[in-house]
């Protein structure tokens, strides 16, 4: 197998790169495959809708950005190393509520390029195998 990065590099790109609020996710490493890895969001307070018909399930807002999130992740595993990147597109869509509780975040990196990457996130509740959530991120690398 290539250089990959551990899952204690990885969750330390979380603190190196990310914004305060997005390392406040608390998203950690399951599991490391060979075309990508399995994430998790634990569940707390600042992932949750609070107010009005949908209160106590995970929001829209935190699942795009943990998808996000784990999509630079998975890059990076696959690269040995963080390659500066941007978001180009990220298409999100929403099957099913996730109701309170941790989230899993199954990241697969469909291309990696020598400038774009495509990534696909499949999200659901812990303990279930029923996608809820899916993500696909395209992304630009902006060096070598």
């Amino acid at each position: 197998m290539e250089n990959r990065l551990d899952a204690a590099a990885l969750e330390a790109l979380i603190v190196e790169i990310c914004a305060p609020w997005v390392q406040e996710l608390g998203i950690k490493v399951l599991d490391l495959g060979e075309n990508g890895a399995r994430f998790v969001m634990p569940a707390t307070e600042k992932i949750l809708r609070h107010k009005g018909p949908n209160g106590g399930l995970v929001s829209g807002q935190a699942l795009m950005a943990g998808s996000d999130t784990v999509s630079f992740l998975a890059l990076s595993y696959l690269n040995g190393r963080f390659r500066n990147c941007v978001t180009v597109d990220m298409a999100t869509n929403f099957m099913r509520p996730l109701p309170e509780g941790n989230v899993i975040f199954d990241a697969k990196v469909l291309s990696n390029g020598k400038r774009l990457a495509t990534t696909r996130i499949d999200i659901m509740a812990e303990g279930s195998e029923k996608v809820a959530t899916t993500s696909t991120g395209v992304f630009a690398y902006i060096e070598e």
